[in-house]
């Protein structure tokens, strides 16, 4: 339980199935300042104001709570990587890494503890129960599908974990909580980056020092065009705040050289890409006993950005699943290194792999 409407919403309605609910909530993060020193704009995203909000809903709910403590582990598998990947001239996708590697690993670690048959998110997906195993389908309403996170659980994690909203929308999901009167019913949504209090990316990395020394902007003949403020403001794709201007057609950001300390800018067909090498490939469909066929062409769709459509696309798995080739039907502008593609078949999530290289 997040201190959020979904996951208090998800709570309810497991209570309402019949099941025995604990709660539980993670204490990913701290603020140097405590709840009541924090500003107004500052408190609804506080750590200590979730928790609060988690065991107030517990208490209406008369289920148990209990809150774990996890930053270290949080700071491990997700702060450190997310500062590490900027620093390499990659663009981190740490809510995705977050989700099973310390979101669902922590509440894993203690079904065996609480003797719990399952475990439940709050997640706009639907786990789907066919004759021998769960599939992980889109959510129903498509602004709020959230699977594009969840590519990285494993085959046995989704077998035994609940999605309790996947057939809703948030509109729904709000009215609901207010008809059962629970107190986040009107909760502000949740930030993408959770930890840096809402600051950008770029003034959380400065301020931990970690953005780079400035350098030459350049475009793709090699000419110098201007001074980027140091690598880690900048991500592949990117059109505005390079701070180049004058030029015919707009400019975006097409390569960030980090051994040359260079930002490569270029017009908007320098982004195309059509072939994509991932690694670090998750497959939850080991039902589909042909997908390792290298003589067959798998036809399936991909998503390379959360907010994105869903592409037709060719798959190509390695053997050892290592590795992953994606052809795309049509380009895609703006593949960065280190995000996920995403891999589905109609409705259902088939996995997906980190982006460690692309070509046109």
């Amino acid at each position: 339980m997040s201190g959020g409407v979904d996951s208090s919403l998800a709570a309810a309605l497991l209570v309402q199935q019949g099941y025995d609910v604990i709660g539980v909530t993670l204490k990913l993060y701290s603020y140097e300042e405590s709840l009541q020193e924090v500003t107004t704009g500052k408190k609804d995203c506080h750590p200590d104001a979730f928790i609060e909000n988690a065991k107030a809903v517990s208490r209406h709910l008369g289920i148990p709570h209990y809150v774990i403590n996890q930053e270290e582990l949080f700071k491990e598998k997700v702060v450190n990587p997310f500062v590490s990947e900027y620093q390499k001239g990659r663009t981190p996708l740490p809510c995705a890494r977050c989700n099973r590697e310390v979101k669902t690993a922590s509440l894993w670690n203690i079904l065996d503890e609480f003797q719990a048959d399952y475990l439940a998110t709050g997640h706009y997906v639907r786990s789907i129960q066919e004759e021998a195993h769960r599939e992980l389908h889109r959510g129903l309403d498509p602004i709020r599908d959230q699977s594009f996170f969840l590519f990285m659980l494993t085959w046995n994690q989704l077998q035994k974990h609940l999605f309790p909203l996947g057939e809703f929308s948030k509109d729904q999901t709000r009215t609901m909580a207010q008809a059962l009167g629970l107190v986040t019913a009107q909760t502000s949504a949740s930030q993408d980056l959770c930890f840096i209090a809402k600051k950008t990316y770029q003034s959380w990395m400065a301020q931990e020092g970690s953005t780079g020394e400035p350098g030459d902007i350049i475009d793709q003949a090699g000419h110098v065009l201007g001074q980027h403020k140091g690598l880690s403001y900048y991500t592949v794709g990117q059109r505005q705040g390079i701070g180049v201007g004058g030029t015919q057609e707009p400019l975006y950001v097409i390569q960030l050289k980090v051994d040359e300390n260079q930002l490569v800018v270029g017009p908007k067909s320098a982004l195309a890409r059509t072939q994509i090498l991932l690694n670090e490939v998750n497959w939850l469909a080991p039902d589909q006993q042909n997908a390792f066929d290298p003589n067959i062409q798998h036809h399936i769709g991909v998503k390379i950005r959360s907010s994105g459509a869903v592409k037709p696309a060719i798959l190509k798995l390695s053997p050892g699943m290592q590795s992953a080739m994606v052809q795309l039907a049509e380009p895609e502008y703006g593949v960065a290194q280190g995000q996920a593609c995403v891999f589905y078949q109609g409705q259902r999530l088939l996995g997906g792999g980190w982006i460690e290289q692309a070509a046109a």
